[in-house]
């Protein structure tokens, strides 16, 4: 029996925190950090799962749930009648699930393994969706475990590359169309090739969730001013991607301080994040911001000159920091036979 290997990469945020969570535009990179999924068939209708997180055996006809696993479960019950329908009766599925993504780094690991499992299991059960749809059953997994989300992450983990995001759009006008679908507009690699990206760890983070909540509680007696805040994040984001497109790297950097002065007024860049955002600015690289939802976690460093972020990684004043250079990927999530 033929062994199988899905993967997909991290991904990061160059522009579009918060903001998109709320209906605005998100830049979104795929990095060239990856995570696989070997798929392995068995001579017994089970199902075993194999990870850093977690192990789990259960049945192929009857898949129960992991509390750790739970995009991975999500995914294959989603497929599980088209994939038992072309899953010979007594065959099960191995699958061993490794990731060279640093999960400190917030680099969409959940949303790598998601799309690995997508994709994978696309094949195996012999449907042909296409990324999109792909990405809308993803979103629609991602939404029904969380409440809400954009996936972003997602989208740059499936397709590869550089992609813009514009999320579904609902009409308050009862004469209007009741919704705008969401729109992924994948850049041409030839726009960032000369893009190099750096994060730099501040040593610790703050769930995602629990920054949401701050960002609720902290705006919510100005909820109008909030959202001029975020649509003012989605402008600059549309402009970062139309510099961006053209390889215009004076407004991309513009459009990248821009949205890092929109993140410390939202009040998500903490001491330590301003620290580093300080050194940055020192050693003149292209631009920097937060990366992420903030209060902890990373700066992403932009520059288009080869060599220069790690450079700057090289110098004493960074060797107390964890420092990582991370190139983009054009390959977005793919299967291959092993």
């Amino acid at each position: 029996m033929t062994a199988l290997q899905s993967r997909a990469p991290a991904n990061t945020m160059l522009m579009g925190e918060h903001a998109v969570v709320y209906g605005q535009p998100a830049l979104v990179a795929a990095l060239d950090q990856w995570l696989t999924i070997d798929w392995t068939p068995l001579n017994s209708p089970d199902l075993i799962i194999l990870s850093e997180l977690a192990n789990h055996h259960t049945r192929l006809a009857a898949i129960t749930p992991h509390p750790k696993l739970g995009f991975v479960c999500d995914a294959l019950n989603y497929f599980l009648p088209a994939l038992r329908q072309h899953t010979p009766a007594n065959q099960g599925w191995q699958l061993n699930i490794s990731s060279d993504i640093d999960s400190n780094l917030g680099l969409g690991s959940s949303a790598a393994v998601l799309a690995a499992c997508l994709v994978g299991l696309n094949q195996l059960s012999q449907q042909s969706h296409s990324l999109l749809e792909l990405w809308q059953i993803g979103r629609q997994i991602i939404r029904q475990r969380q409440g809400r989300g954009s996936a972003a992450d997602l989208a740059a983990s499936l397709f590869g590359g550089v992609v813009y995001l514009q999320p579904e759009t609902d009409s308050e006008a009862a004469s209007s169309p009741a919704s705008e679908p969401a729109r992924i507009t994948p850049l041409n690699p030839t726009s960032y090739q000369g893009l190099s990206l750096g994060l730099v760890y501040a040593g610790y983070k703050t769930p995602t969730a629990d920054v949401l909540a701050w960002v609720a509680d902290h705006w919510q007696d100005r909820p109008t001013e909030r959202d001029a805040l975020y649509h003012r994040m989605g402008a600059i984001t549309q402009h970062g991607y139309q510099a961006l497109e053209q390889q215009a790297w004076l407004p991309f950097y513009a459009a990248v301080t821009d949205y890092q002065d929109c993140m410390a007024k939202l009040g998500v860049s903490d001491a330590t994040l301003k620290q580093l955002l300080s050194l940055a600015d020192a050693a003149q690289l292209g631009a920097a911001k937060v990366s992420g939802s903030g209060l902890g976690d990373c700066i992403i460093v932009f520059s288009d000159q080869a060599e220069q972020i790690d450079q700057w990684f090289a110098q004493a004043e960074m060797q107390a920091w964890s420092c990582f250079s991370l190139p983009i990927t054009s390959d977005g999530a793919d299967m291959i036979v092993l």
